[in-house]
C-alpha cells in the first residue's frame, strides 16, 4: 500500500508539472508573435513590434513551404510597413523588392498585385527624394492596372492621384493638373 501511495503521488506530481509546463511555457507561434507585434505597433512601441515581427518571420522561414506561404508574405508586408512609417527606407525598400520578386514569380509580371507593389516601392522612393525612379514605377503600375481592368477603374484613378502628387513634387504642375481634371 505504501508503494501504491508513493506511485500515485509521483504520478500526481509529474502530471501537475507537465500541466504547469504546458500552460505557462507554451511555445510561441507565428500567430502569437504577429499578435504581439501588431499590439506593440498599435501602441507605438517600434522596437517591440519589430522584434515580434522578426520572430514571426523566422518561424515562416523555417516552414517547408517558405516563399509560397501566405504567412511569410504577410510578415514581410508588416515589417515593410513598420519600416516605412519609421523612415527606415532602405530596410523597407529591401523587403518591398523581395515581395515584388515573389509576386512576379508566383503571379507573373502583369498581375495587379505587381502594380500595388510598384506603387508601394514608388512611395518609398518619393520619401527619399528619388523622384525619377518613383515616376518610372508609378507609370508601370498604372499601365498594369489599366491593362488588367480599364482606364475608368477606381484603382487607375487612385494611382493617377499618386502620380499627380509626385508630379507636383517634381514641379510639373501642369501635367499634374491634367491628370486631376481627367478624374472629376
Amino acid at each position: 500500500m505504501n508503494r501504491l501511495k508513493i506511485s500515485a503521488s509521483l504520478v500526481a506530481i509529474i502530471g501537475t508539472l507537465l500541466f504547469l509546463n504546458n500552460h505557462f511555457l507554451q511555445t510561441e507561434t507565428w500567430e502569437n508573435y504577429n499578435k504581439k507585434g501588431m499590439a506593440a505597433f498599435g501602441k507605438g512601441n517600434f522596437k517591440e513590434a519589430e522584434s515580434n515581427f522578426l520572430k514571426a518571420l523566422e518561424l515562416c522561414k523555417s516552414s517547408p513551404l517558405n516563399s509560397g506561404e501566405p504567412r511569410l508574405y504577410f510578415s514581410l508586408n508588416q515589417l515593410a510597413e513598420l519600416y516605412r512609417i519609421h523612415s527606415k527606407f532602405k530596410k523597407a525598400e529591401s523587403i518591398l523588392l523581395r515581395l515584388l520578386e515573389m509576386d512576379k514569380n508566383q503571379l507573373g509580371p502583369t498581375h495587379p498585385n505587381i502594380a500595388f507593389g510598384l506603387n508601394n516601392l514608388a512611395g518609398i522612393y518619393r520619401s527619399q527624394g528619388r523622384l525619377k525612379e518613383a515616376e518610372v514605377l508609378l507609370k508601370q503600375a498604372i499601365e498594369i492596372i489599366e491593362t488588367s481592368f480599364n482606364k475608368d477603374h477606381p484603382l487607375v484613378e487612385n494611382l493617377n492621384e499618386h502620380y499627380a502628387h509626385l508630379l507636383h513634387q517634381m514641379g510639373r504642375h501642369s501635367e499634374a493638373e491634367n491628370l486631376t481634371y481627367r478624374f472629376p
